[in-house]
């Protein structure tokens, strides 16, 4: 199995589709906009992209499928967290027991650490943008980030919310921030929606 699955991209397919083949996981469909929690389950999804909320109002980041949520209840208790599709979304859940057994019967255990090591640096690197010296940096992480989703995503919110869900600062604030930046050419946007950043200042 190792020959054919090189990379974690490889090992995550593998181990949602071996998890759907198992014929144990539950097919449900989560709307545009509805706000879902995940419980201690393992979710697989396919395609389309949503928003991983620490609670209901604290955006972390948005993420696209396929995505692989939930491993980590396997070997720790479960951290909860919400989900919000950009579109409808159709998610296979299976419980943690179902899971351990389709793992040990078809031997995954190798797939499952490489996926488990990319999530958790996807996870740092998620929290590692919220520890900035001041506001203004973290606006322009945040930015930056935005800037490289896919356009899917970038149409699907305005950079004011955003910015404003990721890192909870001030409406004023961050509205006097994206003006500023606008009048000096740095970001172009068309309907609230980013459309271009040519550079951005390191000092606001």
């Amino acid at each position: 199995m190792t020959d054919n699955l090189p990379d974690c991209d490889a090992h995550r397919q593998w181990l949602m589709d071996t998890f759907i083949r198992s014929g144990k996981t539950q097919q449900l469909t989560i709307k545009k906009g509805k706000v879902y929690p995940m419980t201690d389950d393992i979710y697989c999804i396919q395609e389309g992209f949503f928003g991983i909320y620490m609670n209901e109002e604290r955006l972390l980041t948005f993420y696209e499928g396929p995505a692989l949520l939930g491993l980590t209840n396997l070997y720790a208790p479960p951290t909860y967290f919400y989900i919000k599709p950009g579109q409808n979304i159709t998610v296979n859940a299976l419980t943690i027991e179902d899971a351990r057994k389709v793992i040990a019967e078809k031997g995954l255990y190798e797939s499952v650490n490489y996926v488990l090591a990319n999530n958790m640096t996807e996870y740092y690197r998620v929290f590692a943008k919220t520890i900035n010296p001041n506001n203004y940096a973290f606006i322009r992480l945040l930015l930056i980030e935005l800037a490289q989703s896919s356009d899917e995503i970038k149409n699907s919110v305005t950079v004011a919310s955003y910015i404003i869900k990721r890192s909870w600062l001030s409406r004023s604030y961050v509205m006097m921030v994206l003006s500023e930046l606008r009048k000096g050419d740095y970001i172009t946007m068309n309907n609230g929606k980013l459309m271009s950043i040519t550079t951005l200042p390191e000092r606001f």
